[in-house]
């Protein structure tokens, strides 16, 4: 069984099903054209003895009818004489019409077990199966030339062995040329998988068709027509969205204004009950405001260019300090004058400041925000909760929030980097150790 198992894993491969197919479609060509042979030489190798006794039974009737006189009266028998392996299969016979034996070679069969029949004739004697030609000449004398079967079917076997060894022989040639074909032809969709697993999840740009094979050009057209589809589809989705949030702004606006407004004249229980609103409206506000970011986060930038990271880095942490310092947070930053990188400030600009905006929302109150960049790398490190659970791997999901429900928030701050780093061209990463998270910016040395 689990061979069975094995065998069917490895059909699963299309190279090998072809090359199996291949090489069984040869082995039963082979066979059939090995019976194919055997059965013509058979036929030929008969037809070929069958003249040669002929020819022999004329020579001697000839020489018999012109040297009459000199013939013995009857009864001789020709002795081998042992000069070949073959000398015992081939005999004949001569008699009279009487049926009276005048000369036979030794071991021939006699009259009583092989009779005298005019024509070819087949017959077997004593398990032996002999071939046989009889002529009866003018001056009434009888010759039945006899051949056993064994010479011919051996010969019949030689033949037929001699032409089918070269074809198997061939066999594990064809095998191995078959096979480096099929994975050189097989070559052009290795690449294509190649190219399609390096392909980025916000790269739709179609494949091209260069010099391709049938097969892999008619993948490649049906690959490009559902990454147009899929294409399509998002950005459909996206204008839907950055629509949206859009039509949501300003009645937004106008309804915090509304609320603020009647805040300001409102009796104290009158207050308790817009306060909530006025809370659930900005929370909204800065939903619609995280969904416009995200929307700017799916396209690329315009132009890259050198930008002095480090100068936008302080332009963040002086535009979150507010925020900061309501936590009782501080900033340990060791920022250098100059970090120039090329990028696009804007974008740049938002991914660090939804990345700090991260770290002041979980940070422990009271502790510190640390903020360091080394030849390549700007690291962003804040103090969390010891009962506070990181999924790394999930961190960067759309309105994730894992179990920090309480925090106020709409999980898409991380969402919104990862985009960022995708269109800039630069690495995050994330480390939790202890009671330390830290969110990692690596950017490319070869720039």
């Amino acid at each position: 069984m689990q061979l069975v198992k094995h065998v069917r894993h490895k059909l699963n491969s299309i190279r090998r099903r072809i090359l199996v197919a291949v090489s069984l479609l040869y082995l039963v060509s082979s066979t059939l054209s090995a019976v194919w042979i055997y059965f013509e030489v058979s036929h030929e190798v008969d037809e070929l003895f069958d003249a040669e006794m002929l020819q022999q039974a004329k020579t001697l009737s000839a020489f018999m009818s012109v040297n009459s006189e000199r013939l013995p009266e009857a009864g001789v028998i020709i002795e081998s004489i042992g000069a070949h392996n073959y000398e015992d299969k081939l005999s004949y016979r001569i008699e009279n019409t009487e049926e009276l034996l005048l000369m036979q070679t030794e071991g021939a069969p006699d009259a009583s077990a092989f009779e005298f029949i005019p024509g070819f004739s087949v017959k077997r004697v004593k398990d032996e199966l002999w071939h046989a030609f009889g002529l009866e000449n003018a001056t009434g004398q009888r010759i039945l030339m006899l051949q056993e079967d064994g010479f011919r079917s051996e010969l019949r076997m030689d033949l037929t062995v001699d032409t089918v060894i070269p074809i198997l022989l061939i066999l594990p040639f064809m095998l191995w040329f078959g096979w480096w074909t099929i994975n050189r032809n097989f070559s052009s969709f290795n690449r294509l998988a190649g190219d399609l697993r390096r392909k980025r999840a916000d790269d739709y740009t179609a494949f091209v068709e260069d010099n391709d094979r049938e097969e892999v050009a008619l993948v490649k057209r049906s690959l490009n027509h559902y990454i147009n589809r899929i294409e399509q589809t998002f950005l459909r989705e996206k204008r839907f969205s950055a629509d949206a949030a859009h039509e949501l702004r300003t009645p937004l606006a106008s309804l915090k204004a509304q609320i603020q407004s009647r805040l300001g004249s409102a009796t104290s229980e009158q207050q308790n009950e817009l306060q909530p609103l006025l809370d659930s409206t900005e929370r909204l506000v800065k939903l619609v405001e995280s969904l416009l970011q995200l929307s700017k986060a799916e396209l690329p930038p315009e132009q890259l260019k050198q930008v002095n990271v480090a100068s936008v880095l302080r332009q963040v942490l002086a535009d979150q300090y507010v925020a900061a310092e309501s936590k009782g947070l501080s900033y340990h930053a060791q920022l250098p004058t100059v970090f120039q990188q090329t990028s696009d400030e804007s974008y740049l600009y938002l991914l660090f400041a939804n990345a700090l905006d991260n770290a002041i929302k979980y940070a422990v109150p009271g502790s510190h925000i640390g903020i360091e960049v080394t030849e390549n790398q700007i690291f962003v490190c804040n103090r969390v909760a010891a009962d506070h659970v990181i999924d790394i791997d999930r961190i960067t999901e759309r309105f994730y929030r894992g179990k920090q429900l309480d925090v106020e928030g709409s999980g898409l701050g991380l969402s919104i980097v990862k985009n960022l780093a995708e269109q800039l061209g630069v690495q995050i990463n994330f480390r939790h150790i202890d009671d330390e998270f830290c969110f990692i910016v690596t950017f490319d040395t070869d720039q």
